[in-house]
Protein backbone atom coordinates (compact mmCIF):
# COMPACT_ATOMS: atom_id res chain seq x y z
CA UNK A 1 0.00 0.00 0.00
CA UNK A 2 0.68 3.22 -0.80
CA UNK A 3 2.05 5.78 2.19
CA UNK A 4 0.88 9.22 2.44
CA UNK A 5 4.51 10.57 2.27
CA UNK A 6 4.64 8.68 -1.32
CA UNK A 7 0.82 10.21 -2.38
CA UNK A 8 2.08 13.71 -1.18
CA UNK A 9 5.84 13.24 -2.64
CA UNK A 10 6.58 15.05 0.65
CA UNK A 11 10.28 14.09 1.77
CA UNK A 12 10.04 13.97 6.22
CA UNK A 13 5.78 14.35 5.86
CA UNK A 14 5.63 12.33 9.27
CA UNK A 15 8.18 14.71 11.23
CA UNK A 16 6.13 17.55 9.48
CA UNK A 17 3.02 15.63 11.23
CA UNK A 18 5.05 16.00 14.46
CA UNK A 19 5.51 19.64 14.07
CA UNK A 20 2.20 20.64 13.24
CA UNK A 21 0.63 18.76 16.62
CA UNK A 22 3.35 19.86 18.77
CA UNK A 23 2.35 23.93 16.69
CA UNK A 24 -1.23 23.67 18.18
CA UNK A 25 -0.54 22.27 21.53
CA UNK A 26 1.79 25.26 22.46
CA UNK A 27 -0.54 27.59 20.81
CA UNK A 28 -3.02 26.23 22.95
CA UNK A 29 -1.28 26.49 25.84
CA UNK A 30 -0.74 29.65 25.56
CA UNK A 31 -3.93 30.82 24.42
CA UNK A 32 -4.91 29.55 27.84
CA UNK A 33 -2.25 30.64 30.07
CA UNK A 34 -3.09 34.08 28.61
CA UNK A 35 -7.25 33.54 29.19
CA UNK A 36 -6.50 32.69 32.77
CA UNK A 37 -3.81 35.85 33.13
CA UNK A 38 -6.09 38.44 31.35
CA UNK A 39 -9.31 37.41 33.85
CA UNK A 40 -6.59 37.09 37.24
CA UNK A 41 -7.35 33.54 37.48
CA UNK A 42 -6.01 30.68 39.73
CA UNK A 43 -4.32 27.70 38.02
CA UNK A 44 -2.45 24.31 38.27
CA UNK A 45 0.37 24.93 36.59
CA UNK A 46 1.20 21.29 35.81
CA UNK A 47 -2.25 20.98 34.79
CA UNK A 48 -2.14 23.76 32.48
CA UNK A 49 0.62 21.92 30.97
CA UNK A 50 -0.84 18.13 31.18
CA UNK A 51 -3.90 18.61 29.88
CA UNK A 52 -2.62 20.24 26.32
CA UNK A 53 0.09 17.97 25.96
CA UNK A 54 -1.63 14.81 27.07
CA UNK A 55 -5.07 15.96 24.42
CA UNK A 56 -2.24 16.95 21.62
CA UNK A 57 -0.27 13.50 21.54
CA UNK A 58 -3.59 11.73 21.31
CA UNK A 59 -4.31 13.62 18.34
CA UNK A 60 -0.68 13.09 16.81
CA UNK A 61 -1.35 9.40 17.46
CA UNK A 62 -4.89 9.08 16.20
CA UNK A 63 -3.48 11.34 12.99
CA UNK A 64 -2.36 8.26 11.38
CA UNK A 65 -5.61 6.60 11.24
CA UNK A 66 -6.70 9.47 9.74
CA UNK A 67 -4.34 9.24 6.99
CA UNK A 68 -5.13 5.42 6.82
CA UNK A 69 -8.52 6.37 6.30
CA UNK A 70 -7.90 9.37 3.72
CA UNK A 71 -5.54 7.27 1.40
CA UNK A 72 -8.38 4.70 1.38
CA UNK A 73 -11.67 6.94 0.44
CA UNK A 74 -9.25 9.32 -1.67
CA UNK A 75 -10.81 7.82 -5.04
CA UNK A 76 -14.38 7.99 -3.79
CA UNK A 77 -16.95 10.26 -5.52
CA UNK A 78 -17.52 13.05 -3.40
CA UNK A 79 -20.75 12.37 -1.54
CA UNK A 80 -19.50 9.27 -0.45
CA UNK A 81 -16.00 10.79 0.61
CA UNK A 82 -18.25 13.38 2.75
CA UNK A 83 -20.71 10.61 4.53
CA UNK A 84 -17.15 8.57 5.13
CA UNK A 85 -15.63 11.27 6.77
CA UNK A 86 -19.04 12.79 8.97
CA UNK A 87 -19.35 9.11 10.53
CA UNK A 88 -15.75 8.49 10.90
CA UNK A 89 -15.10 12.45 12.25
CA UNK A 90 -17.81 11.93 14.72
CA UNK A 91 -15.93 8.28 15.97
CA UNK A 92 -12.87 10.10 15.83
CA UNK A 93 -13.81 13.01 18.55
CA UNK A 94 -15.50 10.41 20.94
CA UNK A 95 -12.43 8.05 20.30
CA UNK A 96 -10.24 11.02 21.23
CA UNK A 97 -12.18 12.20 24.34
CA UNK A 98 -12.23 9.38 26.17
CA UNK A 99 -8.11 8.07 25.37
CA UNK A 100 -7.08 11.81 25.81
CA UNK A 101 -8.74 11.85 29.60
CA UNK A 102 -7.55 8.52 30.20
CA UNK A 103 -3.70 9.38 28.64
CA UNK A 104 -3.80 12.73 31.12
CA UNK A 105 -4.96 10.63 33.89
CA UNK A 106 -1.63 8.48 33.17
CA UNK A 107 1.10 11.24 32.77
CA UNK A 108 -0.41 13.13 35.89
CA UNK A 109 0.13 9.78 38.37
CA UNK A 110 3.33 9.25 36.20
CA UNK A 111 5.05 12.81 36.66
CA UNK A 112 3.30 14.24 39.82
CA UNK A 113 2.98 13.57 43.44
CA UNK A 114 -0.31 14.79 43.85
CA UNK A 115 -3.13 13.60 41.80
CA UNK A 116 -6.24 15.53 41.00
CA UNK A 117 -7.81 12.99 38.93
CA UNK A 118 -8.90 9.54 38.69
CA UNK A 119 -10.30 6.76 36.19
CA UNK A 120 -13.65 7.75 37.68
CA UNK A 121 -13.58 11.08 36.83
CA UNK A 122 -14.44 9.94 33.10
CA UNK A 123 -17.56 8.81 33.65
CA UNK A 124 -18.21 11.58 36.15
CA UNK A 125 -17.67 14.24 33.35
CA UNK A 126 -19.25 12.03 30.87
CA UNK A 127 -22.05 15.09 29.81
CA UNK A 128 -18.87 17.31 28.66
CA UNK A 129 -18.43 15.25 25.95
CA UNK A 130 -20.99 16.55 24.15
CA UNK A 131 -19.21 20.09 24.27
CA UNK A 132 -16.43 18.65 22.63
CA UNK A 133 -17.39 16.62 20.03
CA UNK A 134 -18.24 19.54 17.79
CA UNK A 135 -14.15 21.14 18.11
CA UNK A 136 -12.77 17.46 17.86
CA UNK A 137 -14.69 17.22 14.63
CA UNK A 138 -13.34 20.57 13.56
CA UNK A 139 -9.93 19.22 14.04
CA UNK A 140 -10.74 16.17 11.71
CA UNK A 141 -11.84 18.01 9.25
CA UNK A 142 -9.41 20.36 9.56
CA UNK A 143 -6.40 17.56 9.02
CA UNK A 144 -8.57 16.51 5.93
CA UNK A 145 -8.95 19.65 4.03
CA UNK A 146 -5.05 20.32 5.00
CA UNK A 147 -4.66 16.69 3.20
CA UNK A 148 -7.05 17.24 0.02
CA UNK A 149 -5.18 20.62 -0.38
CA UNK A 150 -1.48 19.54 -0.49
CA UNK A 151 -3.20 16.29 -2.49
CA UNK A 152 -4.57 18.63 -5.04
CA UNK A 153 -1.93 20.16 -5.18
CA UNK A 154 0.91 17.84 -6.03
CA UNK A 155 -1.53 16.43 -8.46
CA UNK A 156 -1.13 19.70 -10.61
CA UNK A 157 2.58 20.09 -9.92
CA UNK A 158 2.80 16.54 -11.28
CA UNK A 159 0.48 17.24 -13.96
CA UNK A 160 2.61 20.43 -14.92
CA UNK A 161 5.74 18.41 -14.79
CA UNK A 162 3.96 15.91 -17.09
CA UNK A 163 2.78 18.73 -19.77
CA UNK A 164 6.38 20.00 -19.78
CA UNK A 165 8.19 17.13 -20.31
CA UNK A 166 5.45 16.10 -23.04
CA UNK A 167 6.24 19.50 -24.66
CA UNK A 168 10.11 18.78 -24.37
CA UNK A 169 9.18 15.45 -26.11
CA UNK A 170 7.46 16.57 -28.49
CA UNK A 171 9.55 19.77 -29.55
CA UNK A 172 12.21 17.04 -29.87
CA UNK A 173 9.78 15.17 -32.12
CA UNK A 174 9.06 18.57 -34.35
CA UNK A 175 12.68 18.58 -34.59
CA UNK A 176 13.40 15.16 -35.90
CA UNK A 177 10.35 15.41 -37.60
CA UNK A 178 12.11 18.77 -39.55
CA UNK A 179 15.28 17.20 -40.07
CA UNK A 180 13.56 13.90 -41.66
CA UNK A 181 11.70 17.03 -43.78
CA UNK A 182 15.12 18.46 -44.97
CA UNK A 183 17.05 15.27 -46.43
CA UNK A 184 15.25 14.02 -48.50
CA UNK A 185 14.50 17.00 -50.46
CA UNK A 186 18.04 18.31 -49.84
CA UNK A 187 19.85 14.83 -50.38
CA UNK A 188 18.27 14.26 -53.45
CA UNK A 189 19.28 17.48 -55.10
CA UNK A 190 22.58 17.29 -53.76
CA UNK A 191 23.62 13.33 -54.94
CA UNK A 192 22.34 14.65 -58.26
CA UNK A 193 24.66 17.56 -58.31
CA UNK A 194 27.67 15.68 -56.97
CA UNK A 195 26.79 13.14 -59.69
CA UNK A 196 27.02 15.86 -62.23
CA UNK A 197 30.76 17.24 -61.25
CA UNK A 198 31.88 13.58 -61.57
CA UNK A 199 30.51 13.44 -64.74
CA UNK A 200 32.08 16.30 -65.99
CA UNK A 201 35.10 14.80 -64.18
CA UNK A 202 35.69 18.00 -61.70
CA UNK A 203 36.75 15.63 -59.22
CA UNK A 204 38.41 18.33 -56.79
CA UNK A 205 34.38 19.90 -56.44
CA UNK A 206 32.66 16.49 -56.18
CA UNK A 207 34.98 15.84 -53.10
CA UNK A 208 34.55 19.20 -51.89
CA UNK A 209 30.72 18.65 -52.16
CA UNK A 210 30.91 14.84 -50.47
CA UNK A 211 32.80 16.45 -47.52
CA UNK A 212 30.70 19.20 -46.57
CA UNK A 213 27.81 16.52 -47.16
CA UNK A 214 28.99 14.19 -44.77
CA UNK A 215 29.75 16.90 -42.11
CA UNK A 216 26.44 18.17 -42.41
CA UNK A 217 24.75 14.81 -41.90
CA UNK A 218 27.38 13.89 -38.88
CA UNK A 219 26.31 17.31 -37.21
CA UNK A 220 22.75 17.03 -37.69
CA UNK A 221 22.25 12.97 -37.65
CA UNK A 222 24.93 11.76 -35.25
CA UNK A 223 23.77 12.93 -32.35
CA UNK A 224 20.38 13.59 -30.34
CA UNK A 225 18.88 16.66 -31.48
CA UNK A 226 19.39 19.95 -28.97
CA UNK A 227 16.80 22.38 -29.06
CA UNK A 228 19.37 25.50 -28.32
CA UNK A 229 22.71 26.04 -29.89
CA UNK A 230 24.71 29.11 -30.44
CA UNK A 231 24.65 30.93 -33.51
CA UNK A 232 27.75 30.17 -34.74
CA UNK A 233 26.88 26.53 -34.71
CA UNK A 234 23.61 27.57 -36.52
CA UNK A 235 25.85 29.20 -39.21
CA UNK A 236 28.13 26.58 -39.68
CA UNK A 237 25.40 24.73 -40.42
CA UNK A 238 24.03 26.57 -43.24
CA UNK A 239 27.07 27.56 -44.53
CA UNK A 240 27.56 23.81 -45.11
CA UNK A 241 24.05 23.44 -46.53
CA UNK A 242 25.02 27.05 -48.87
CA UNK A 243 28.11 25.20 -49.87
CA UNK A 244 26.59 22.34 -52.00
CA UNK A 245 23.59 24.70 -53.32
CA UNK A 246 26.08 27.09 -54.60
CA UNK A 247 27.51 24.38 -56.75
CA UNK A 248 24.27 23.56 -57.95
CA UNK A 249 23.83 27.34 -59.09
CA UNK A 250 27.18 28.46 -59.41
CA UNK A 251 27.52 32.05 -61.28
CA UNK A 252 23.66 32.46 -60.46
CA UNK A 253 23.92 32.76 -57.08
CA UNK A 254 25.42 35.30 -55.09
CA UNK A 255 25.40 34.93 -51.21
CA UNK A 256 25.93 37.86 -48.80
CA UNK A 257 26.65 37.53 -45.22
CA UNK A 258 25.99 40.04 -42.84
CA UNK A 259 26.35 39.20 -39.44
CA UNK A 260 27.36 40.96 -35.76
CA UNK A 261 30.33 38.73 -34.82
CA UNK A 262 29.67 39.60 -31.05
CA UNK A 263 26.29 37.94 -31.81
CA UNK A 264 27.59 34.61 -32.31
CA UNK A 265 27.55 33.02 -28.72
CA UNK A 266 24.10 34.12 -28.47
CA UNK A 267 21.12 31.21 -28.13
CA UNK A 268 19.12 30.82 -30.85
CA UNK A 269 16.74 27.51 -31.40
CA UNK A 270 18.90 24.82 -33.39
CA UNK A 271 17.62 24.37 -37.38
CA UNK A 272 15.66 27.88 -36.95
CA UNK A 273 16.67 29.76 -40.38
CA UNK A 274 17.84 26.29 -42.32
CA UNK A 275 13.94 25.50 -43.04
CA UNK A 276 13.90 29.17 -43.86
CA UNK A 277 17.13 29.05 -46.74
CA UNK A 278 15.25 25.93 -47.94
CA UNK A 279 12.08 28.15 -48.86
CA UNK A 280 14.57 30.67 -50.38
CA UNK A 281 15.59 28.20 -52.79
CA UNK A 282 12.12 26.38 -53.24
CA UNK A 283 9.68 29.01 -53.87
CA UNK A 284 12.06 31.88 -55.11
CA UNK A 285 15.65 31.18 -56.33
CA UNK A 286 14.65 27.92 -58.14
CA UNK A 287 12.08 29.47 -59.72
CA UNK A 288 14.12 32.67 -60.94
CA UNK A 289 16.35 32.10 -64.34
CA UNK A 290 18.23 35.25 -63.86
CA UNK A 291 20.98 35.54 -61.44
CA UNK A 292 19.74 35.83 -57.93
CA UNK A 293 20.46 36.91 -54.30
CA UNK A 294 20.14 35.54 -51.10
CA UNK A 295 21.32 37.54 -47.96
CA UNK A 296 21.75 36.15 -44.37
CA UNK A 297 21.40 38.74 -41.48
CA UNK A 298 22.03 38.82 -37.58
CA UNK A 299 21.30 42.29 -36.22
CA UNK A 300 20.07 43.08 -32.47
CA UNK A 301 18.94 45.73 -30.03
CA UNK A 302 19.05 45.83 -26.32
CA UNK A 303 16.29 43.52 -25.53
CA UNK A 304 16.01 41.01 -28.82
CA UNK A 305 18.03 39.13 -31.78
CA UNK A 306 17.33 39.62 -35.66
CA UNK A 307 17.38 36.57 -37.90
CA UNK A 308 16.99 37.52 -41.79
CA UNK A 309 17.06 35.69 -45.03
CA UNK A 310 16.42 37.18 -47.73
CA UNK A 311 16.60 36.03 -51.62
CA UNK A 312 15.67 38.02 -54.90
CA UNK A 313 13.93 36.83 -57.85
CA UNK A 314 10.15 35.92 -55.76
CA UNK A 315 7.29 37.71 -54.58
CA UNK A 316 4.60 37.01 -52.64
CA UNK A 317 1.54 35.79 -54.03
CA UNK A 318 -2.25 38.56 -53.65
CA UNK A 319 -3.81 38.23 -50.72
CA UNK A 320 -1.22 36.09 -49.45
CA UNK A 321 -1.66 35.20 -45.48
CA UNK A 322 0.86 33.71 -43.23
CA UNK A 323 -1.59 31.50 -41.69
CA UNK A 324 -3.16 30.44 -44.55
CA UNK A 325 -0.30 29.94 -46.70
CA UNK A 326 2.38 28.65 -44.47
CA UNK A 327 4.15 25.17 -45.67
CA UNK A 328 4.92 22.61 -43.02
CA UNK A 329 8.46 23.58 -42.80
CA UNK A 330 7.54 27.28 -42.02
CA UNK A 331 4.50 26.12 -39.87
CA UNK A 332 6.97 23.48 -37.76
CA UNK A 333 9.00 26.86 -36.75
CA UNK A 334 6.42 28.31 -35.71
CA UNK A 335 5.18 25.80 -33.70
CA UNK A 336 8.28 25.52 -31.88
CA UNK A 337 9.05 29.15 -31.53
CA UNK A 338 5.77 29.33 -29.99
CA UNK A 339 6.53 26.67 -27.04
CA UNK A 340 9.99 28.18 -26.72
CA UNK A 341 9.15 31.52 -26.76
CA UNK A 342 5.17 32.23 -26.13
CA UNK A 343 4.64 35.78 -27.09
CA UNK A 344 8.29 36.62 -26.94
CA UNK A 345 8.97 36.18 -30.29
CA UNK A 346 7.80 37.39 -34.23
CA UNK A 347 8.14 36.17 -37.93
CA UNK A 348 7.78 38.83 -40.48
CA UNK A 349 7.84 38.02 -43.95
CA UNK A 350 7.71 40.93 -46.45
CA UNK A 351 8.44 41.69 -49.90
CA UNK A 352 11.51 44.33 -50.34
CA UNK A 353 14.08 45.06 -52.85
CA UNK A 354 12.61 42.58 -55.66
CA UNK A 355 12.59 39.87 -53.84
CA UNK A 356 11.35 38.37 -49.97
CA UNK A 357 12.49 38.60 -46.45
CA UNK A 358 11.63 36.98 -43.33
CA UNK A 359 12.63 38.12 -40.38
CA UNK A 360 12.79 36.07 -37.01
CA UNK A 361 13.01 37.82 -33.51
CA UNK A 362 13.51 36.23 -30.29
CA UNK A 363 14.88 36.97 -27.36
CA UNK A 364 18.66 37.83 -26.64
CA UNK A 365 20.49 34.89 -24.56
CA UNK A 366 23.96 34.40 -24.60
CA UNK A 367 25.47 31.75 -23.89
CA UNK A 368 26.82 32.81 -20.22
CA UNK A 369 23.65 33.06 -19.32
Amino acid sequence: MRTLQKVLHIQNFYLYNVIFWVILCVFDIFRTYSFINFFDLSFNSENLILWPVSKYIIYWILSYWIFDIYLKTRQKSLPSFIVIHIITGLGFAILHRLISDIAGILLQRLFFVEISGSLSDILDNWDSLIMEIPANMIIYGMVIIILLGLDYYHKFVDEHIRLLELESKLGSVQLKSLKMQLHPHFLFNAFNTIIMMMRQSKNEVAIKMTSGLSDMLRHSLAKEPHQFVQLKEEIELIKKYLLIESERYKDRLKIIWEIDESLLTQIVPSMILQPIVENAFKHGIEKNLEPSTLKISVTSDDINLYLEVFNTGSFLPINWNIQKNKGIGLANTINRLMKLYQDGFKIIISEKNRGVAVQVKIPLKNVSQ
